[in-house]
């Protein structure tokens, strides 16, 4: 693993999502990594950090809507790097839009887990309701 400094790896999130992050270091247990989408830097289990192509392969994508922060589930064609939603539409992407879950591990909602105690998990559902009906639109 002490070759993927510098590399370019999906890594997971707080969240139990896996997201595109680039290798800084690897210390005994862990990887340190920052994240491409926002440049936050953090630290997942060597178990947690997956090359790009075994990824691709093995994770179920989804892709950052319009980069507007809800993701949905699509097939990913990562040479043109397009993601052909599960509702029939078609997004050009760049890496740092995608995010990946491996089959059977746990994942919490980001936004829902982070609004829950705020009160705003109904504004969060309306709003989702919204950008689906709207997405379907254009």
């Amino acid at each position: 693993m002490s070759n993927l400094i510098g590399q370019t790896v999906f890594a997971r999130w707080k969240d139990g999502y896996y997201y595109p992050a680039i290798v800084d270091d690897i210390m005994v247990n862990v990887v340190k990594v920052t994240f491409l989408e926002d440049g936050i830097t953090g630290t997942a289990v060597r178990e947690h950090v997956v090359d790009l192509q075994e990824a691709f392969q093995k994770m179920q994508m989804q892709g950052n809507w319009g980069n507007e922060g809800l993701y949905y589930k699509g097939r990913l064609n990562e040479e043109a790097m397009e993601m052909y939603y599960n509702d029939g539409d078609v997004e050009r992407l760049e890496l740092k839009q995608l995010r990946g879950a491996r089959p059977g591990e746990t994942v919490v909602w980001k936004q829902v887990a982070g609004w829950v105690a705020t009160g705003a998990v109904a504004g969060l559902a309306i709003y989702g309701i919204h950008r689906k009906i709207t997405k379907k639109r254009s």
